[in-house]
């Protein structure tokens, strides 16, 4: 049976600090197994969240892994300062890179580093753009929204990106982000993926029992 794992999204806590450290140390204390830090840019994507001037300070108030996803353009810019910063996992966009051999030296840069990498696709890219990464990575997110905004519903065709990576890659870890539910939950982890991204769903209802809910969806 497959362990789920809840990553509590960063992005309904807003930009303010105080409300973020109250948010992360709640999802602290019922159950989520790391924070999902979304970052934006306001370039990449419409909406501009925290970035990491935020991380040091969040570290310092919780022990879950920091999971931390770069929306945003230029990413080879940035990674260096959420490694120094203390991100554990650090995921950057397929979609970011025009240049694939840029984007195998932002990977092998986080893993040299030893944090773990991720690569995370948008709803609208087709999963086999990812396959000659797979062994570089440590982690696929797969969008199942459009990239940039909470709140949207689940796209189903996620579905079917889980089940591509799973069989190439049956150790591999799957992470799932958007419109993520208890029904949608399920959904996933049937699939074949590990790890759920929850924002709206946990910070709209009782906190524990959102956590607990979704951490019970195994498959």
């Amino acid at each position: 049976m497959r362990k789920v794992v809840v990553s509590a999204s960063s992005l309904p806590a807003g930009r303010n600090m105080s409300s973020q450290i109250d948010y992360l140390q709640k999802v602290s204390n019922f159950g989520a197994d790391m924070y999902h830090l979304d970052v934006m840019d306001g370039n990449y994507v419409k909406y501009q969240t925290i970035d990491y001037t935020y991380l040091e300070q969040l570290k310092e108030k919780s022990s879950l892994l920091f999971d931390t996803h770069l929306m945003i353009a230029n990413p080879e810019k940035y990674v260096d300062k959420y490694i120094k910063n203390g991100a554990d996992i650090i995921t950057v966009h397929y979609e970011t890179f025009s240049n694939e051999d840029k984007l195998i030296k932002v990977l092998k840069r986080i893993k040299k580093n030893k944090k773990m990498a991720g690569l995370a696709i948008d709803i609208d890219t087709k999963v086999e753009a990812i396959d000659r990464f797979l062994k570089l990575i440590d982690m696929v997110v797969i969008l199942c929204v459009k990239v940039g905004k909470g709140g949207q519903e689940f796209n189903k065709s996620a579905l079917d990106k889980i089940k591509h990576v799973r069989m190439l890659n049956p150790d591999i870890l799957i992470e799932v982000d958007g419109g993520i539910n208890p029904t949608t939950a399920a959904q996933c982890v049937k699939a074949g993926a590990d790890i759920l991204v929850s924002g709206n769903y946990i910070f709209n209802n009782d906190i524990y029992e959102a956590i607990k809910e979704l951490k019970g969806k195994n498959g």
